[in-house]
């Protein structure tokens, strides 16, 4: 059993309980700890008090919507990797999402295997984050490259947009 440091954890933040539940499946295989929230509302009493490797999150909830949650994670100074889960393949929301530092944008409709690649690459980069944080000058490098992925991952949407707009 590893030690609490060590275990990977999840944060699932859906307000579909079926949707959460099905997440929670693909990826028990691949993280120790999962948290369930149902809302963003919800998920800020967590972040608050508990460190993630990963934030899992919807975009259309009730009382908080997940680009605000992002916002707010954000405005705590955490750089946990962040994918924002949505119903909608919307181009303009999924760049709003990766302006505001998200990990990655996948629809509900993508593959189990999509959805397992994009959380277990979060959770590595989260990892390793949450190991660095002792350690200022790798730290701030890890911050770098997270920040760096982000941004190329924002200017690559901006050119699938465009090309489909030609």
């Amino acid at each position: 059993m590893p030690a609490p440091d060590d275990k990977s954890r999840l944060l699932i933040v859906e307000d579909d309980s079926d949707i959460r539940e099905l997440l929670k499946h693909f990826m028990k295989d691949f993280v120790d700890e999962i948290v369930e929230a149902e809302n963003g509302a919800a998920a800020l009493h967590y972040v608050k008090s508990q460190e993630f490797d990963t934030i899992l999150s919807d975009i259309e909830m009730p009382q908080m919507n997940g680009l605000k949650f992002l916002a707010y994670v954000r405005s705590l100074g955490h750089m946990t990797p962040f994918i924002v889960l949505t119903a909608h393949g919307d181009h303009t929301r999924a760049l709003e999402a990766l302006s505001l530092g998200a990990f990655d944008f996948i629809t509900k409709d993508s593959k189990k295997k999509l959805v397992i690649e994009s959380v277990c690459s979060a959770l590595k980069i989260g990892r390793e984050m949450k190991s660095s944080k002792n350690d200022a000058v790798r730290s701030n490098h890890l911050r770098k490259l997270y920040a760096d992925m982000s941004k190329s991952s924002e200017l690559r949407l901006r050119k699938i947009i465009e090309d489909m707009s030609s």
